[in-house]
C-alpha cells in the first residue's frame, strides 16, 4: 500500500482551490453553472452514483440519501475543494445541491449572508437564478418563461407600490392635529 505524504495531499487541495478560484472567475452565467455542477459531483460522490447528473439541483439531500455521515461527508469534501470554512450543519441548513452552491457562492465572492425576514424569498431568488442560469435553451418556451417572471415582476411592483401607499396614507394621519383627528373621526361615522 502506497501512503502519500502530506505534502502531496497539501498539493492536492491547494490545485482543487485553485480551480474554485478559476470558477468564482467566472461570468455569472458560467459561474453558476459550473459551482452547481461541482456541487452535484461531489452530493453524487458522497452518495456512490458515478455521475452528477443522478443528483437533481433542487432535490432535498434526504430525498437522495443522505444521513449525517453523507452530511460530514460532503461537508469536507467541500471545504477541501473551495477552501471555504462551511459550518457543521451545512447539509441541514441548505438543504440541496443549489442551497449549497448559493452559500459557496455567496461565500467565495464574499456577498452578504441573507438575514431578517427576507431571507427565505432572497433565498429563493437565488435558487430560481441559478435554475434560469443553467437550463438549457428552450426556444419554444423562453417567451412564455420570460412573460411568466416580468409578470410576477409586475406584480411584486404593483403589490410594494400599494403598500408603500397604504402607508403613506396612514402617515397623514401621524401629522394631523386633536382636532383634525376627531373630525375625520366625525367623517366617518356621518359616512357610514
Amino acid at each position: 500500500m502506497i501512503v502519500r505524504g502530506a505534502d502531496t495531499q497539501a498539493d492536492d487541495a491547494a490545485e482543487e482551490t485553485g480551480r474554485w478560484q478559476q470558477i468564482l472567475a467566472l461570468p455569472d452565467g458560467e459561474r453558476e453553472r459550473a459551482a452547481l455542477a461541482l456541487v452535484r459531483a461531489q452530493v453524487a460522490a458522497v452518495l456512490g452514483h458515478e455521475s452528477a447528473d443522478a443528483v437533481a439541483a433542487d432535490r432535498a439531500f434526504t430525498e437522495l440519501g443522505f444521513d449525517s455521515v453523507a452530511a460530514v461527508e460532503l461537508r469536507k469534501r467541500l471545504t477541501d475543494r473551495t477552501g471555504t470554512d462551511l459550518p457543521a450543519t451545512l447539509a441541514f441548513d441548505h438543504p440541496t445541491a443549489q442551497a449549497v452552491t448559493s452559500l459557496l457562492l455567496q461565500e467565495g465572492l464574499g456577498l452578504p449572508e441573507h438575514t431578517g425576514p427576507a431571507q427565505p424569498l432572497l433565498t429563493e431568488l437565488d435558487r430560481l437564478e441559478a435554475v434560469l442560469s443553467a437550463a438549457p435553451e428552450l426556444s419554444e418556451d423562453t417567451d412564455r418563461i420570460t412573460t411568466r417572471l416580468e409578470a410576477l415582476l409586475r406584480s411584486w411592483r404593483d403589490t410594494r407600490e400599494s403598500a408603500a401607499e397604504d402607508r403613506r396614507r396612514d402617515d397623514d394621519f401621524t401629522t394631523a392635529s386633536d382636532d383634525e383627528l376627531f373630525q375625520a373621526l366625525d367623517d366617518l361615522e356621518i359616512g357610514s
